[in-house]
């Protein structure tokens, strides 16, 4: 199963496409942080490197204009700060508009210009001015597409971004809860940063965007926090909330403005731009940077990097003070100004740009931006050292970060993993603590897990992304924390737990933040993982978390499956919980009825497996069954002995064996009509809560064949079918083939199992199939639960052996003949416990309970040494009688047979109609049967009774019927009998015998009554006890309790010989035999003649012993 599900998972979220398109609202997260930029004081990537004057070549005086344009006396705003170097490269472009002036006018200006300022400068080729729009050949419309998407997927994109901060700004505003319900149906529009970096602007040009909406800036510094919607039961809240209208949003910008870009702008124009940037960057920016690089690098760095750099540093650090003194060329306060300082920070500390520290950072940026990545790393590990002395941690945290994306850089990692995740961790631990910028923290993390990913080191990015999973942001540890889930599916060996896992906390965090549509897709993706484990508390929380997202998403048939699962599922939940749960559902169910219009009480709730039913234990019977009989193999091999036995002696057909043996390996019930059928089912509450059942009443289906046919599959919403109450106060109801009984209420106390018998009355012949079970839970929930059971195992081919396969099970089959009879039967007189040796006379008593006469009524038992079976007439004779009625002679016949397998005499009838050669009890007749019992072995027996019987007439349906009956019997220890013989010193023919006789009873004493010996050719008499002296006899009679007697006997042969002697028959048949061999003799043997000999001790006696053989 775990193979399956890890095979289903990859191939779904893994195969088909790549992360990114996995998690589009990640990718807009990622854009918008990393294009939330501006110029910070510890990092120099956003600081001016260059600055473009541009001016017209209809301009009357360029050099006086580009010298008013720029004046390095008057700083712009970019660069009026201390920790900005003011050394930028001046780039310069002179504009030519052939609609307004000519090339060589143009090209004597720009030579003019090259001339004063040097070679930093270009002439660019460009239409800036629209022509007349009523004429048809306007630029306008000859301006292809591609030119306008140049603008226009970048700042359309730029409106989205600005329109949904400005909206959410206006929710802040106006509501103190998160994002509402509407705002959810679109997960990319509602992720937003700002919930997790409020306050962190974007760079100058792309606020100049919006100088509109910047009258309500967010708040700094404010975090928002979801509230936990699992922490207020939904049957509490309060129905109006729901039907609240959301907050409407703002039309977004880019609906609103209908700006065309590049409408003046031909191919010609666009190849000139794209010149121009290349001969800037090639021919005069990197050269720019690359003077710098030297020039910092031979003043700064090297003088750092040497001898007397490293003696100077190391002395520094062993004998000066712990914090140095701030000068004015290495460290500043400054007054803390702008949107992206923390909340309560009123100044902070900065490098001044002619600082050697802030000269060293700018280098190794530098190094970095021309992709010199290991020179870079250099260059921030040695400015790192400067910066952790002076413990300016923001500076420091900022090195640590681009370390480590340096390594990550390089073309092969040259340092170990774990040093990389060292440098990003202690970064992000310092963004987070001291300097209290989770902004740049998350951007870190971001950077870190994009590089990562680029390497493919899918098992070390979660390490990073779950390290940003705290409690300040929940929308934004829910993104890491999902974005992690994937990061294990991909490893070498994917991860399905930890990635069910990760979803699962996901999932929660979604739900703080607000996001119900992206914490039920979590939940639902962790939910697929959990299925077919036993994580009963995993599933639980997990199915308990999308319903309730459900709920509030307004899926209220979604929410009902989850909580229906949940009640199945929290059984390891406390009672309270479960309670908890138990009205949350019934609420939620409640909702959902009424918002579909559906009847709870007829419509079934489909898959509620509350209360919970074991198929396999459920049971048809007919009326006359015992309950509660087990060892159905045992049972089916006497059946099968049974029906060999009576085919064999001609009470049953032989060309109905074959039915017969199909009817009971399928366990089918064959019943009559009119005849009631028991359905057994236990029913089990899991839950530490009562749970109250009501209206239960079995789902069947009627067919009029009875064939048998391939059992059918109910459908689990099949509705509660109308019926009609039989008699009033009645509890069976009828439909059109047969009539069902419903129980009106039960009620399932916590962890009780209780069986319910319910009863089914066929109306017509054919066949009836219980397809399931029709009940109402808590009055409220209807639901039907289908009946599946599988049949044996097949192991006859070879495929059946390599797989596992099952027939199909007939026993809810129920096949309907005509009227047949129903036999009913009673032990009386059966005591709980007997004495070893001892007989007691019971009474069978037989009922016909059904429409036909009961004939040939047989009994298979599984102790025949314990049981005999009389006659109707022998039912008032004594068991131990002495009045010498017992005749002398007896024959006993000498074929072998099942001593098992007896038959039972019923009574015989005298009047034609009703008479039959093996007797009968005619419909709603009883008759009695004397039984006498046994103690043959000591210790607690379950006899197994089981009964054949047939009817008077013919049925074409079935070879005969059975019942199956048990009863329990404690044989107690009596008596300990040794005997022994020898020859007798003084005759030939005779021999004595020796009895010793060891009461084994600790308070009881026992008296013989009687010795009897049955033999062809030997006699008793007494030896040592006198039959004529009463007190002898009394003495070697009596046995108190442990205590042995010895008593000695002749025995005598008879004078008169045997001609029953079975030798004498053996040896004949042998001779036989062997003359002829190719004849079948086909002689019975004749009965054995016994002689009864018997000595009777009569006196008044506190015990009976059965007599001794």
């Amino acid at each position: 199963m775990h193979n399956q599900i890890l095979s289903e998972i990859v191939s779904i979220y893994l195969k088909p496409a790549p992360l990114n398109d996995l998690t589009p609202w990640y990718v807009d997260f990622k854009n918008t942080i990393l294009s939330l930029r501006g110029i910070t004081e510890y990092e120099t990537f956003d600081h001016p490197v260059a600055t473009m004057i541009a001016i017209s070549s209809t301009d009357p005086d360029p050099v006086s204009t580009i010298m008013q344009l720029y004046n390095p006396n008057v700083p712009s705003f970019t660069i009026d700060k201390p920790y900005v170097d003011t050394n930028v490269l001046r780039y310069y472009v002179i504009l030519h508009d052939s609609n307004l002036t000519t090339l060589e006018h143009s090209m004597a200006v720009f030579e003019k210009l090259k001339r004063t300022v040097g070679l930093h400068c270009f002439l660019l080729k460009i239409n800036s001015k629209p022509r007349d729009p009523a004429d048809n050949e306007s630029i306008e419309d000859k301006t292809e597409d591609d030119i306008r998407a140049i603008w226009e997927e970048s700042l359309s994109e730029t409106y989205r971004i600005e329109s949904l901060l400005q909206n959410y700004t206006a929710d802040l505003s106006s509501t103190s809860s998160v994002v509402g319900l509407d705002a959810t149906i679109n997960p990319s529009a509602t992720i937003s940063p700002v919930s997790s970096t409020p306050g962190h602007s974007r760079s100058a040009s792309v606020s100049s965007n919006r100088s509109s909406n910047n009258a309500t800036p967010v708040p700094p510094a404010t975090v928002i926090h979801g509230t936990s919607i699992q922490s207020i039961p939904i049957d509490l809240l309060d129905e109006n909330l729901e039907q609240t209208p959301p907050v409407s949003p703002l039309p977004l910008l880019s609906e609103v403005t209908t700006i065309q870009y590049g409408r003046c702008l031909t191919r010609e124009d666009v190849d000139n731009v794209k010149t121009m940037i290349r001969e800037l960057t090639v021919q005069s920016l990197i050269p720019f940077m690359e003077r710098n690089i030297q020039h910092w690098n031979e003043q700064v760095a090297s003088a750092r990097r040497g001898l007397t750099g490293r003696l100077f540093g190391a002395s520094r650090r062993l004998f000066g003070s712990s914090v140095r003194s701030p000068t004015p060329q290495s460290v500043q306060s400054i007054a803390a100004q702008g949107p992206n300082v923390p909340f309560g920070v009123n100044t902070i500390t900065i490098y001044p740009a002619s600082s050697p520290e802030a000269q060293m950072r700018k280098l190794a940026d530098y190094a970095f931006m021309l992709r010199d990545y290991k020179f870079a790393h250099t260059i921030y590990d040695t400015v790192r050292r400067d910066y952790a002395t002076e413990k300016i941690y923001k500076y420091h945290a900022g090195t640590q970060e681009m370390m480590g994306i340096c390594v990550l850089l390089m073309s092969s990692l040259q340092t170990n993993k774990t040093d990389v995740d060292r440098h990003f961790e202690l970064a992000i631990q310092q963004y987070l603590g001291r300097c209290r910028s989770p902004f740049h923290a998350t951007r870190a993390t971001i950077i870190y897990y994009e590089l990562l990913k680029s390497r493919r080191m899918w098992k070390e990015m979660p390490t990073a992304l779950v390290r940003m999973t705290g409690e300040d942001s929940d929308l934004r540890s829910g993104l890491f924390l999902e974005q992690a889930a994937h990061c294990f599916l991909r490893t070498r060996h994917p991860m399905v737990r930890k990635y069910g896992f990760h979803l699962v906390m996901a999932g929660h965090r979604y739900g703080k933040a607000g996001q119900r549509l992206h914490a039920y897709r979590a939940y639902k993706m962790a939910a697929f993982v959990l299925e077919g484990h036993d994580w009963s508390l995993a599933q639980s929380h997990v199915q308990f978390a999308l319903g309730r997202q459900a709920f509030h998403l307004g899926r209220l048939e979604d929410a009902v499956a989850c909580f229906s699962n949940v009640l199945s599922d929290n059984v390891k939940q406390t009672g309270q919980q479960q309670g908890a749960h138990m009205r949350e559902f019934l609420f939620i169910y409640r909702q959902y009825a009424m918002s579909v219009g559906l009847d709870p009480l007829k419509v079934s709730l489909p898959h509620l497996t509350l209360p919970v039913i074991d198929d396999r234990d459920i049971q048809v019977t007919l009326s006359n069954a015992q309950p509660k009989i087990s060892q159905k193999e045992e049972w089916a091999d006497m059946e099968l002995a049974m029906l060999e036995d009576s085919i064999n002696y001609g009470y049953i057909s032989s060309s109905k064996r074959a039915m017969a043996v199909q009817q009971q390996d399928d366990h089918i019930i064959v019943c009559a009509v009119g005849e009631p059928a028991i359905v057994h089912i236990e029913l089990y509450n899991p839950l530490q809560v009562s749970i109250l059942l009501s209206d239960i009443m079995l789902g069947c289906q009627y067919r009029t064949s009875t064939e048998v046919e391939k059992p059918t599959t109910a459908d689990a919403s099949e509705e509660m079918p109308e019926c009609k109450q039989k008699e009033l106060n009645s509890d069976m109801y009828d439909f059109e083939n047969f009539s069902l009984q419903k129980l009106d209420k039960i009620k399932l106390e916590p962890l009780e199992k209780m069986m319910i018998n319910l009863k089914i009355v066929p109306h017509n012949e054919g066949s009836i199939q219980v397809t399931g079970l029709h009940y109402t839970l808590n009055e409220l929930v209807h639901t039907f639960r289908p009946f599946s059971k599988k049949g044996r195992r097949l192991n006859r081919t070879k495929e059946e052996l390599m797989s596992v396969t099952y027939a199909a099970d007939r026993s809810l089959d129920i096949l309907v003949t005509s009227p047949m009879p129903l036999l009913d039967l009673a032990f009386h007189h059966v005591p709980e416990a007997i004495l070893s040796g001892e007989v007691i006379q019971a009474v069978l008593e037989i009922n016909n309970k059904g429409n036909k006469g009961l004939t040939a009524l047989r009994l298979k038992t599984s102790h025949s040494s314990f049981i005999c079976v009389g006659n109707p007439e022998d039912m008032d004779k004594d068991i131990y009688s002495m009045n010498g009625t017992t005749p002398d002679k007896m024959d006993l016949d000498n074929q072998l047979f099942d001593s098992s397998i007896i038959t039972i005499p019923l009574p015989a009838r005298k009047d034609q109609e009703h008479s039959h050669e093996h007797g009968i009890v005619l419909p709603g007749e009883t008759t009695l049967v004397p039984i006498w019992i046994r103690g043959d072995r000591i210790g607690k027996h379950m006899f197994r009774f089981l009964f054949s019987y047939q009817s008077n007439e013919d049925n074409a349906m079935i070879a005969h019927r059975t019942l199956r009956y048990t009863m329990n019997i404690q044989v107690l220890p009596s008596l300990k009998i040794n005997a022994f013989t020898r020859p007798s010193t003084t005759a030939v023919n005779e021999y004595i015998l020796g009895i010793e006789i060891e009461n084994l009873q600790t308070t009881a004493k026992f008296d013989l009554t009687q010795l009897t010996i049955a033999s062809p050719s030997w006699t008793l008499f007494p030896l040592s006890i006198d039959m004529d002296s009463s007190e002898d006899i009394v003495a070697k009679t009596t046995i108190p309790p442990r205590q042995t007697t010895f008593s000695f006997y002749k025995l005598r042969r008879l004078e008169q010989g045997n001609d029953s002697c079975p030798e004498a028959w053996t040896s004949t048949a042998l001779g036989k035999l062997l003359n002829a061999p190719d004849t079948k003799s086909k002689d019975l043997p004749p009965p054995i003649q016994l002689n009864i000999s018997k000595l009777s001790f009569v006196r008044t006696h506190s015990y009976k012993c059965a007599p001794l053989y």
